[in-house]
């Protein structure tokens, strides 16, 4: 099994996003991904941490060829008046993985597209993608509404942050190879190269 460790606003997660569909696609191993709420508190942006997160945004999209928008860093990373906080897309991640689960990953790329390639972050946008995946909209803004995190998303970030703090990682993504009951990592290089290096490693291992 597979566990993938992760936040939506992990510039680093959206990076490894085509090696890690590839490997979907290519492997019939089990997946089990962990939301760890890593940037789930709020926090003031500025433009000093905008112009951080531009620069290092290009260097991914260098690696990977991952699209940072202009809408994204106009949008985004030019609205100093909203907090950095990864909250409302963990929920929305969440809300719609429990109702298509066999799509989480997807459901993950999909969310990070909407930040990084569309450049939005509204409530509404979650809304559109809860649709695209066959939730009804109007349940769903019902439930993402609320602004309070089920007990149970608590419990599973609860268990991610448990779970990096057992293997020693020190941020996200991580990725780690469940073989029985024996765990490794999975070196944090291949989410950026040819997707075939990361199959190719998986397959050896599992």
């Amino acid at each position: 099994m597979l566990h993938l460790l992760f936040d939506p606003l992990c510039g680093w997660c959206y990076g490894a996003a085509p090696a890690l569909a590839a490997l979907k696609q290519n492997s019939n191993i089990a997946w089990q991904l962990h939301p760890t709420g890593l940037f789930a508190r709020p926090q003031a942006m500025n433009a000093e941490m905008a112009q951080y997160f531009w620069s290092n945004d290009q260097r991914i999209a260098q690696m990977t060829g991952q699209v940072f928008s202009q809408a994204y860093k106009n949008n985004i990373l030019g609205d100093l008046f909203t907090p950095f906080n990864s909250s409302n897309a963990t929920l929305a991640y969440y809300l719609i993985s429990q109702a298509a689960p066999e799509q989480a990953i997807h459901i993950l790329h999909r969310i990070q597209q909407l930040r990084y390639d569309d450049g939005l972050q509204e409530s509404s946008a979650f809304i559109q993608i809860a649709i695209e995946f066959g939730l009804d909209g109007q349940q769903f803004a019902q439930d993402f509404a609320t602004g309070w995190w089920p007990k149970e998303l608590s419990e599973i970030t609860s268990k991610a942050q448990k779970i990096m703090q057992q293997h020693g990682l020190r941020g996200v993504p991580a990725l780690l190879l469940q073989k029985d009951n024996q765990f490794s990592a999975v070196p944090s290089s291949l989410l950026y190269q040819d997707p075939q290096a990361l199959i190719d490693f998986v397959a050896k291992h599992q």
